[in-house]
């Protein structure tokens, strides 16, 4: 009986070390994997825990990078009219370069195409009309020098009453005959175009050549249409030059009869033109500063004229455009400049400025738009400061600071 005892009791002893074991392993097990698990989750509360770099830009880069800030505002947006046109030289900006005397031009100094600057030589004619245009002056001023002198000597003789008071008479007479006679042949000379100091030379035997003729630019602009060859006749009907003053063009818009009724003088208007050689559309402002008051009889159409200022020459005669009229203007919340508008992971953005200077990409909502502007119906409210121009440097940094995190990591 007590060997049996003795077998239960080692039995059972045995049977509470294996149910204990395992229960033992179980907790070491889940310790570790409690230890993994904290350190896992403490690894992810670290990285939820990293914040994304601020975006900032000093004043120095803003100016650098020419980004402006404005702040949101109410606004309006134009309800526009489509209309095409076409570019013309303005009518009181060219000048026609016809010869004042007939000759054969002798050298030609300026070419199509070439930039003149007033007053510059164009070319050079050999002339006999004006030869003879000189002559004729050159022999009145020496006859009115013998003239002078003749008056003197008695006008002297009558006053020591040597001579009769009619002989005065007589040679005052001629004196005055022979100074409207040189009057009118330096008027001729200065009529030909020959300036005040051309015609001193001609009395001062520095003119070695009574014959030349010179054609002179009469504006500064570009030389568009040239007549004149070498050995070629002249006439004083010959088109020799057309000088164009390019820095001032119109824009002739096509106003159809159904139009007429919203288009007025004075309304604003967007005028692009697209370049094939690089593919870009310039876009400027204008105004209409003149209606037709009748129609074309062939197309039934008025002309809307909307004069452009082009000291570069980027808007050239010829070339077709498209206008945008504005016609009428919507109220809006808020207006920003198109400009302030960036795409970010399909999203729409606005760059807006906090308090501490960071910079931030704001998702927004939009509604109408011009050609200039864009209504902001969410994601924007009155006073808040953003960026206007040049928000694609502050969406580069953004994208390039992302980058360079992804690759950390």
């Amino acid at each position: 009986m007590k060997q049996i005892k003795n077998i239960v009791a080692l039995i059972f002893s045995l049977s509470m070390l294996l149910t204990y074991q395992p229960f033992v392993f179980a907790e070491e097990h889940e310790h570790e994997h409690g230890s993994d698990s904290h350190a896992e989750q403490g690894g992810h509360d670290a990285h939820e825990g990293h914040e994304e770099e601020a975006l900032k830009f000093s004043n120095t880069e803003l100016q650098e990078f020419n980004i402006k800030l404005a702040q949101a505002q109410p606004g309006f947006i134009n309800k526009s009219l489509d209309l095409t046109g076409e570019i013309i030289v303005a009518p009181e900006r060219l000048y026609h370069v016809v010869p004042r005397v007939a000759g054969v031009v002798r050298k030609v100094y300026r070419h199509l195409g070439d930039s003149v600057q007033v007053g510059e030589l164009l070319a050079v004619l050999s002339s006999r009309d004006l030869a003879d245009a000189k002559a004729q002056f050159v022999a009145a001023d020496s006859l009115l020098k013998l003239a002078n002198s003749n008056l003197q000597r008695e006008t002297k003789l009558y006053k020591e009453k040597i001579t009769a008071k009619r002989n005065y008479f007589v040679a005052k007479q001629a004196q005055a005959e022979m100074s409207i006679k040189r009057k009118a042949a330096q008027q001729r000379l200065l009529a030909l175009g020959l300036s005040q100091q051309a015609v001193r030379s001609v009395l001062h035997s520095t003119d070695k050549d009574l014959t030349l003729y010179e054609l002179r630019a009469p504006a500064t602009g570009v030389i568009i249409e040239k007549h004149a060859v070498q050995g070629e006749v002249l006439s004083t009907n010959t088109r020799s030059f057309t000088v164009a003053d390019l820095s001032q063009v119109w824009v002739n818009l096509t106003v159809y009869q159904k139009d007429l009724a919203r288009i007025k003088q004075g309304q604003t208007v967007l005028i692009s033109s697209h370049f094939e050689a690089n593919g870009q559309e310039r876009i400027t402002q204008g105004v209409i500063s003149w209606m037709s008051p009748t129609l074309n009889q062939q197309t039934r159409s008025a002309t809307a004229r909307v004069v452009l200022d082009n000291p570069n020459g980027d808007w050239r005669p010829g070339s077709f455009v498209s206008a945008k009229v504005a016609i009428a203007k919507i109220a809006a919340h808020i207006v920003v400049p198109l400009s302030a508008l960036q795409s970010i992971a399909g999203q729409t953005v606005v760059f807006v400025q906090h308090e501490d200077g960071d910079f931030e990409p704001q998702v927004v909502q939009v509604g109408h738009r011009d050609m200039q502007h864009i209504e902001i119906t969410q994601g924007l409210h009155v006073g808040q400061t953003y960026v206007s121009q040049n928000a694609f440097s502050l969406k580069a940094q953004m994208q390039k600071s992302e980058f360079g995190e992804g690759h950390s990591h």
